[in-house]
């Protein structure tokens, strides 16, 4: 009785899996629920993913002595930097340029004051970032975070790739004043 049941069971589910595979085309077709669009400006999906992260970090920083904890921040990224920097096999000053173009329009309001096949200037008067972790008030964490990264970026990208800046918003600054410069 047992293997007859069994049995049964088997024809049910392949019966069921049947019937499903006429209608699975048309789900397939539909996006997972992770895939739907949320409806958020920038500004508010920054203040949710940082505000998040600063607590945490707060807390670390309660720990380990904030010095250590910006250090380590630090090192983190500059290694993290060097992982992802192979992700772009073209490796030219261009490349790098329309990658940033085209993943910061929405995150800062900034002027190119020089851009040649060999020097990328920009001077950044808003920035996202350095907005959302100075109103959290942890704009130390935001620099070793976002800004920090940015020499190692440059250096992970390309050897020829130099990174000069003197100031940042997340300092306090009136801008952030980058240049990039493609080393012959």
């Amino acid at each position: 009785m047992d293997n007859e049941n069994s049995i049964s069971n088997q024809n049910r589910r392949q019966s069921s899996s049947i019937e499903e595979s006429g209608t699975k085309s048309q789900e397939e077709s539909e996006k997972h629920r992770f895939q739907n669009e949320l409806s958020q400006t920038y500004e508010d999906a920054f203040r949710w993913r940082f505000d998040y992260y600063t607590n945490i970090m707060q807390r670390f920083a309660d720990y380990l002595s904030r010095d250590k904890l910006l250090e380590m921040i630090q090192c983190a990224v500059d290694e993290n930097n060097k992982r992802i920097a192979t992700d772009n096999p073209e490796h030219s000053l261009a490349s790098f340029v329309e990658y940033g173009k085209k993943a910061y329009e929405n995150m800062m309001t900034y002027e190119i004051i020089e851009e040649t096949d060999k020097v990328y200037e920009m001077k950044v008067t808003e920035c996202l970032w350095a907005k959302t972790f100075r109103d959290q008030n942890a704009a130390d964490i935001g620099y070793a975070t976002i800004c920090h990264g940015d020499f190692s970026e440059a250096r992970a990208y390309h050897p020829k790739l130099k990174l000069e800046r003197t100031k940042t918003l997340m300092q306090g600054h009136d801008c952030c004043n980058h240049r990039w410069t493609w080393e012959a």
